[in-house]
C-alpha cells in the first residue's frame, strides 16, 4: 500500500527532485574545490 503510494508520487516528483538535486551537488562540488583553493593557497 505505502510503496504503491509512493511510487506513484515518485513518478510525479522524482524527474523534478532528481535534476534539482543534480544541480545543487554540482554547485557544492565547485563552491567545496573553490573554498579549497581559497583557503590553502592552492597548495
Amino acid at each position: 500500500m505505502a510503496g504503491r503510494m509512493f511510487a506513484s508520487w515518485w513518478g510525479k516528483v522524482g524527474p523534478y527532485y532528481t535534476k534539482a538535486y543534480q544541480e545543487l551537488w554540482v554547485g557544492i562540488g565547485i563552491i567545496s574545490y573553490a573554498y579549497y583553493k581559497i583557503s590553502y593557497g592552492g597548495e
